[in-house]
This record gives structure tokens, sequence and C-alpha cells, in this order.
């Protein structure tokens, strides 16, 4: 019965996400074209009883307009972008979706996500409780292992893997381990204390992915053809990004970012597009560098 109740909550914020604003009526025409109405309309109460049961849960306020009687959600924006709100409501409805459409299980098909299921829930648990790990970490650049205690401070997806920021007690940096290269975790008696002023956005402002340095940012102008730039337009490379300029041949995007080594990459895989670093030079150079050396595998004199 939870369950289903949980999944009837994610379905009206989903379909007013989706609608924007909505009538009670018209709420009801698509609450019965869904599986959870059971051929029975939605009751003004339950309606209600709904409202508020979503407002406690997830802190979203259905409000209704009294000049046109539509609900909508107040302060939609606040449901986009990468807040752990919003990713899980977006993999409620997600689930929600697939459940509906049981029978088309076979046409749906997901990425997986493999390093997520083993180690994610203890490193949850250690974070709520302030818990000190006990880690056996292989990196794919070491051949030999680490074994260290570790502070887990957050964890951040990327690219399909679950990554833990964590302070290394051995020599009390803040480092970033992939769930997927952990070869042991294990919960200790140890408690550590949390610094009130750390904030994991802040760690990885100005960043690309996952890898964090203490290096100024710089600003990184991309020159990209028309039709990519559609691309960049629904799926921005980074949160900092803005179109300066646009027209029938291309566009130009604006970043304040910090040049990594992920970005750097990043940015080199885009040369399949033929964008064009514009700045700042050091990153052109090194676009250049990693181009020139990939040619060189491909020598066909000898």
């Amino acid at each position: 019965m939870a369950k289903a109740l949980f999944n009837r909550y994610v379905w009206l914020i989903d379909t007013l996400q989706r609608y924007g604003r909505l009538t009670r009526k018209e709420i009801d025409n698509l609450w019965m074209r869904s599986e959870y109405s059971e051929g029975k309309p939605m009751a003004r109460r339950t309606f209600m009883n709904y409202r508020q049961a979503i407002q406690e849960m997830f802190d979203v306020n259905i409000e209704c307009d009294p000049s046109t009687y539509e609900y909508y959600i107040e302060d939609a924006e606040t449901l986009q972008g990468n807040g752990a709100r919003v990713w899980a409501l977006n993999a409620f409805a997600v689930n929600s979706l697939l459940h509906e459409n049981e029978g088309l299980n076979q046409r749906i098909v997901l990425e997986n996500i493999p390093s997520g299921q083993n180690y994610l829930r203890l490193v949850c648990d250690a974070m709520r409780e302030n818990r000190v790990l006990l880690l056996s970490y292989r990196s794919f650049r070491r051949l030999t292992g680490t074994h260290t205690p570790v502070a887990p401070y957050f964890v951040k997806l990327f690219r399909q893997r679950w990554y833990m920021i964590a302070r290394d007690f051995a020599d009390r940096k803040i480092k970033t381990y992939a769930l997927d290269r952990i070869a042991s975790l294990e919960w200790s008696d140890r408690t550590f204390v949390y610094p009130e002023d750390f904030s994991p956005a802040e760690y990885f402002e100005s960043c690309f992915g996952i890898t964090h340095d203490d290096m100024p940012a710089q600003e990184v102008v991309l020159r990209v053809p028309a039709l990519q730039a559609n691309y960049l337009r629904t799926l921005p490379l980074h949160d900092s990004q803005e179109e300066r300029d646009r027209n029938d041949r291309y566009s130009i995007f604006g970043y304040r970012v910090k040049l990594t080594p992920d970005f750097i990459q990043e940015v080199y895989s885009l040369g399949y597009w033929q964008v064009e670093v514009l700045a700042p030079q050091v990153l052109k150079e090194a676009v250049v560098l990693h181009l020139t050396q990939n040619l060189a595998c491909y020598d066909t004199k000898e």
C-alpha cells in the first residue's frame, strides 16, 4: 500500500512537471489514463491529501492559481539541476513509467550502473553516522592497492560510475574513489567530525567531471558547428555554459572552468564535431597535441 501511494505521489509531480499548469479536470483525465486510477476518478479529498503528502515528503508545493483554477508546482525551477532530491525524483519518475508500461519492458533499453550496487548503501550509512570506513582500493593507474581509513564526505555520480569523495587519514588529503575500484570496504568503530564549512558543491565548483584541482578557473571559448550546437543547448557541457553568439553556421559558447585532464579530454573528444577552441591558448595547444599524437598512431608509411 505504501509503495502504491508513493508511486501516485511521483506520478502527480511528474505530470505537473511535464504539462506545467493543469486544472483538476485535466489532471483527472490524465489520471484516468494511468494504471494507478484502476478506472476510478481521483476524489477531491484524495487529491488534497496527495498535495499535502508531497509537500511533506518531497518539499514540493503544488499551488492553485485562483484566476484560472490551474494547479502548478511552485518554484518549479528547483526541480531542475543536479541535486539529490531532483535525481531521486527523476529516478522514481522513470521507475513509475516503467512500471506503468511493463508490457514494453523488452522495448525500453536502459544503461547499467555497475558500481552503484556494491558499496553505495554502506557509504551512505557511514556518511549519515559520520563513521570512518576501512578502505582497500585499487586504482587503474597503480599496480598495487592502498589500504587506509577514510572519512566519507559525499558521493557523486558521473558517467555511469559512483564516486566517494573522502578524506584519507594517512595523508589528510581529500581524494576521489570510484566505487567499482574498491576491493573491500569495512565499517569501523571510529567516527569523524564532518567540517561545517565544507560544501560538496563548492568543492567541485568550476570543475568538470570528478577531478578536483586547486588551479584557478579560466575563460574557455568554443566555436561549435550549428548542428552540433543543438546538442550543447539541450545538454550543457558545464553549468557555466553560455551561448554568446549564434548564426546559421556556428555558435560561440563560453565557460568558466578549470583545465583539468577530464575537461581537456572532453574538449578533445568534441573534435569529432569539428569544435574549435578559440581560447585559452594553452587549451588549444593541449588539444592540438592530443590530435597530433593520435594521428601518429595511424602512420601508414610503415
